[in-house]
């Protein structure tokens, strides 16, 4: 028997899918800032598979956990690629790792990164277009989303949260430029 597909919602409901209602509101925002989930700041990760002979990867051991960067991505012959090895990254990506987040892996993606792929252990942060990938990333890396998204953690050996947290995850979000021209 399929599966039965999602209805889409209604623009009503979408809103009010993404926007945090005033009772669940950490604390008060400065004026034109609001609190929306990260269902509405972030798009769904995609997945590439390593094509061709060799490829550049992301895991873990990679990230630089002190000051958030990565090191030195892995090249792997494709034949050796590690199941893990699926994570599409872009330029202006955030790397988030859902293990032990309490250990700060995360890292911006630069221009140099773009042809990376990454381990299943990441959510790839990519945001919608109304937000800049660096906005983003000092998101992410601030002690109200980690320490946030530590509540989460399930787990003894590897302690992890999933991308579902992070997507109902309530996030302050400045106020966006507008696009009109003056």
């Amino acid at each position: 028997m399929p599966k039965a597909q999602k209805q889409a919602l209604s623009p009503e409901e979408g809103l009010s899918h993404a926007l945090v209602p005033k009772d669940k509101q950490p604390y008060a925002l400065p004026e034109n800032w609001t609190w929306v989930r990260g269902c509405a700041l972030l798009q769904p990760m995609t997945t590439r598979k390593p094509a061709g002979e060799k490829f550049r990867y992301i895991d873990i051991d990679a990230i630089d956990n002190y000051n958030q960067t990565v090191t030195e991505p892995k090249s792997l012959l494709v034949s050796e690629a590690p199941s893990r090895a699926s994570r599409e990254v872009k330029e202006d990506d955030t790397l988030f790792s859902m293990v032990r987040p309490y250990l700060r892996n995360i890292a911006y993606v630069d221009s140099g990164l773009a042809d990376c792929i990454a381990s299943t252990g990441f959510f790839v942060c990519r945001p919608f277009p109304m937000m800049e990938g660096r906005c983003l990333y000092a998101l992410m890396v601030s002690d109200y989303v980690v320490n946030g998204l530590n509540a989460f953690m399930k787990g003894d050996n590897s302690p992890s949260i999933r991308q579902e947290n992070i997507f109902s995850f309530a996030f302050p979000v400045p106020p966006l430029e507008s696009n009109t021209a003056s």
